[in-house]
């Protein structure tokens, strides 16, 4: 039992509202299997994400996310990224983990690893796409997955393009993580990255500020 425990917004508080997704799994997914060959696509599907190519009509459910975000704990302790999120759930506290984050996405788990920041000198990725552009939006990014005609780069591109636009998905004029495009010239080692502990934190981050930018 948990009548002890408070919610963050009472439930004389409740009010209606809309979680937005930003992702952009539907498109950047018909995209992808568009622009690669055959080839790469196999490859693509052998990696880290292919399972997730699986995922290409999910259904985003605003009304549940928004429900569920006003049963959110009021317990400041609780809220970290260590032990995510506590929600009441008929009297019962749930949690929001990131091992539950990693049984869903069946995404790899670890510390994240030093990544040097992209130059023309030590990035080729960025040297023949964005030039001397001191930040890359994911719409250039787009653009240049879309235009590219080089077969190892189209690849590369491939990867950090499903990277910021499904895991990490934003508004298309904010700015890549410019780090991903040095990381994806290797893409043994791109394969090996943390992906989920970097989705689980933006994940997490957002459901603790959206609702209380709505509610405030």
């Amino acid at each position: 039992m948990v009548s002890r425990i408070k919610l963050m917004i009472g439930e004389e508080e409740k009010f209606q509202g809309k979680a937005l997704a930003l992702f952009h799994t539907k498109s950047a997914i018909t995209t992808i299997k568009e622009k690669f060959s055959e080839q790469q696509l196999r490859t693509f599907e052998e990696s880290c994400f292919g399972h997730l190519l699986l995922i290409e009509d999910l259904k985003w459910t605003s009304p549940i996310v928004h429900g569920l975000l006003l049963r959110k704990k009021a317990d400041p302790k609780t809220v970290s990224q260590v032990n995510g999120i506590k929600f009441i759930v008929a009297n019962k506290v749930i949690q929001f983990t990131p091992q539950q984050f990693c049984v869903v996405t069946g995404l790899r788990f670890g510390n994240l690893p030093f990544i040097p920041n992209p130059s023309n000198a030590n990035c080729s990725l960025k040297r023949k796409y964005f030039g001397n552009n001191k930040t890359v939006s994911l719409l250039e990014l787009e653009k240049a997955f879309r235009d590219c005609a080089d077969a190892d780069d189209v690849l590369k591109l491939g990867f950090v393009y499903f990277a910021v636009f499904v895991l990490l998905g934003s508004e298309k004029h904010v700015h890549i993580d410019m780090r991903y495009l040095k990381l994806a010239e290797d893409l043994e080692q791109f394969g090996k990255y943390p992906w989920r502990a970097v989705c689980y934190a933006k994940t997490n981050a957002s459901l603790l500020r959206a609702l209380c930018a709505d509610y405030q």
